[in-house]
């Protein structure tokens, strides 16, 4: 289940989803329905969730402490490139916060989404027996502070655990409603290769491995 903070609905157009895993891209709920009367959120930004194949291994939050060594290796970097090199990728920050771990990097590699900047806020958190890694990403013509930031990627972590614990169940990918696209649209962004953060961290058998 995926679902965002107030003002973020889900772009049908930019969604994929299997039997095993799924990827969601959020924005503007007013650019995405084209109406001005839909929702807007306070912070403008495109969010992204990744959701992983199902693990019968352990939990992510028994391994919190390891992953901050593990994201600053060569090895880490490499799986956060979009590109698969660790010089393009460096890790500016990392939290703790619960049972979920949060981390500020910045990719120089090609984006799979354009119209948005390089650096980026992601949270790693369990989901059932799934990981899910959402991504708060500030817009190329502006600019988010670390405050806004971890508050809209807060924001989503709770909206998405919230989804998850049965009270009220959202389904994924419940977008608002879609009317004819107009040539141009404010505040969103075109997604290109999808799906964005996908690569070997995708891969939960890879990560039970990686974090031993």
């Amino acid at each position: 289940m995926i679902t965002g903070p107030a003002g973020y609905c889900v772009d049908p157009t930019a969604t994929r989803n299997s039997d095993d895993t799924g990827f969601v891209l959020l924005g503007n709920c007013a650019a995405i329905a084209n109406s001005r009367r839909a929702g807007q959120p306070i912070t403008p930004a495109v969010l992204t969730a990744a959701v992983s194949e199902p693990s019968d291994g352990g939990r992510l939050a028994d391994s919190l402490l390891e992953l901050d060594g593990f994201f600053r290796s060569d090895d880490g970097r490499r799986l956060l490139s979009r590109s698969g090199e660790a010089e393009t990728v460096a890790v500016l920050d990392t939290l703790v916060d619960g049972d979920v771990f949060l981390l500020q990097a910045t990719d120089s590699s090609d984006g799979a989404i354009e119209g948005v900047q390089n650096e980026y806020w992601r949270a790693y958190m369990d989901v059932g027996t799934r990981i899910a890694t959402l991504s708060v990403i500030a817009l190329e013509d502006s600019s988010l502070s670390r405050e806004d930031s971890l508050t809209t990627l807060r924001g989503f972590v709770q909206a998405v655990q919230g989804a998850n614990t049965g009270e009220p169940a959202v389904p994924v990918a419940q977008p608002a409603p879609v009317a004819p696209q107009p040539s141009r649209q404010p505040e969103r962004s075109t997604p290109r290769n999808l799906p964005l953060d996908t690569g070997p961290l995708f891969n939960v058998g890879l990560f039970r491995r990686i974090l031993g």
